[in-house]
């Protein structure tokens, strides 16, 4: 299942003299089966090519409207799963009386139970625990939900919701919001001319630095790999054993207790492909400022403008926030949620980790989170100015406390906890890696090498 949320001892990490006010978290989707086709070679060693792991979402409803009376009726089926092979174009059912078969990249029945068990791990911490969040759902103020576009992202949310609040939970229906795919800021990959530069470009210097490393995987692997060549490779995308590929679809197998091929044994061979499929993804996002900007930029936005509105000392920056997440005019929200659940993607948590220095480029786990906490002082300190109290974020990883490095200069953390950030410095970190008008950036500097790949420039520019 997914990584642990609740900690022993987690009564240390909440002190006394801080009253926790808000909590935002942004979690990547449950278990999936894997997304890239090039598993189709791993077969002769009883690799799978039909997933039978989604049984809970064989049967399913939808509506249907029917004009002679006038209402919307409910149609339910059951979903079986067709294939083609190229040796015989005739239809043949994958199902072949097994139920349940998946298709790519669906969240799986253990996806479901590992996004379920989040929200029961979030109602221990901020229910049972905490005592910050009502024990029911009665009020759609509470509690904001969003999810990327993406089905597996929409039904993990559905799934934490679940076990943060039982049905016999809530006295009101939950919504779950989501927006236009040019709109969306809950990943890095909505359309942006820039930051698909930028990213070919770092994939690019990753490739120079990683394929000729990736000669010896490719060896071990080689009874498994697609490609024509062979050949293991970063940045590239037409290649069907490209590094993502590859470690993406043994950790879905992991994660089900698939055997794996046996040149997986090798420990240092996987985690070589890894770091080099990690470090192809985000390491622009860590060193580069256009890149954090035009990546997670509009959301670190919008978690500063969800913590800050309706904070009459914070106030006054709402015109600033509102022009980074590229709104034309300025929207308030009628009250400050208690909580905010995002569901989202590995591409999601990379980026914001990255972005913020904090990433250890290691693979993200399904459900991994990442988690805003905005604390308050209960009695006047030193950090209290124009007369309002201290307010402090922290950051966790999967639960875990995260050091900043922006927020460790003495003045700029909560007494000796570096964890804890002043209100005034984590705001200074996110306007740093927030765009100041995300669609006219975008468009700017095109042609451009990113400043950071100049050593390289030759190389990387005949690779892009």
């Amino acid at each position: 299942m997914g990584p642990p949320l609740v900690f022993p001892g987690v009564e240390d990490h909440y002190p006394n003299s801080l009253t926790l006010k808000q909590v935002q978290i942004l979690f990547r989707h449950g278990e999936r089966t894997p997304v890239h086709r090039s598993i189709q070679q791993w077969d002769k060693w009883g690799f799978p090519i039909f997933w039978p792991l989604c049984e809970s979402s064989r049967s399913s409803r939808t509506g249907l409207i029917n004009p002679k009376i006038k209402q919307v009726t409910t149609f339910e089926y059951e979903r079986e799963i067709e294939t083609l092979t190229e040796e015989d174009p005739s239809p043949l059912f994958a199902t072949a009386g097994k139920k349940g078969i998946c298709t790519e990249g669906q969240l799986t029945d253990r996806g479901r139970l590992s996004g379920h068990y989040l929200g029961e791990q979030l109602r221990e911490l901020y229910v049972d625990k905490l005592a910050f969040l009502p024990r029911n759902f009665t009020k759609h103020s509470d509690i904001y939900l969003r999810t990327t576009g993406i089905v597996r992202s929409r039904e993990t949310l559905q799934q934490v919701f679940n076990g943060l609040y039982p049905l016999n939970g809530h006295s009101v229906t939950p919504k779950i919001l989501e927006r236009f795919p040019f709109e969306e800021n809950l990943h890095p990959m909505v359309h942006c001319p820039r930051l698909s530069e930028l990213r070919r470009q770092f994939r690019a210097a990753a490739a120079k630095k990683w394929n000729s490393q990736l000669e010896e995987a490719s060896q071990v692997l080689r009874d498994i790999l697609s490609s024509p060549e062979g050949k293991i490779t970063v940045g590239d995308d037409n290649n069907k054993d490209e590094a993502w590929a590859i470690v993406d679809t043994y950790s879905s197998a992991l994660a089900h207790n698939i055997k794996a091929p046996p040149g997986f044994a090798d420990r240092q061979v996987v985690n070589t492909v890894a770091k080099a499929a990690l470090e192809a993804e985000f390491v622009g996002y860590g060193q580069n400022a256009e890149m954090k900007q035009l990546g997670m930029g509009r959301f670190f936005a919008e978690v500063l403008q969800r913590m800050t509105i309706g904070d009459p000392i914070m106030s006054d920056n709402v015109a600033e926030i509102s022009q980074m997440l590229g709104q034309k005019e300025t929207k308030v929200y009628r009250k400050v949620p208690l909580l905010a659940l995002y569901g989202a993607h590995d591409s999601s948590i990379g980026a914001i980790l990255s972005s913020l220095g904090v990433f250890d480029y290691r693979w993200i786990n399904f459900t991994s989170h990442i988690t805003f906490e905005l604390f308050e002082e209960k009695i006047k300190s030193s950090t209290w100015s124009l007369g309002g109290p201290g307010k402090f974020v922290r950051v966790k990883y999967n639960g875990r406390p995260m050091t900043i490095s922006a927020c460790q200069p003495k003045g700029k953390h909560w007494g000796d906890d570096g964890s804890f950030c002043t209100m005034a410095a984590f705001q200074e970190l996110l306007r740093s890696v927030s765009p100041r008008d995300w669609s006219s950036q975008c468009k700017e500097h095109l042609g451009e090498l990113a400043p950071e790949l100049s050593e390289v420039s030759e190389e990387v520019t005949a690779l892009v």
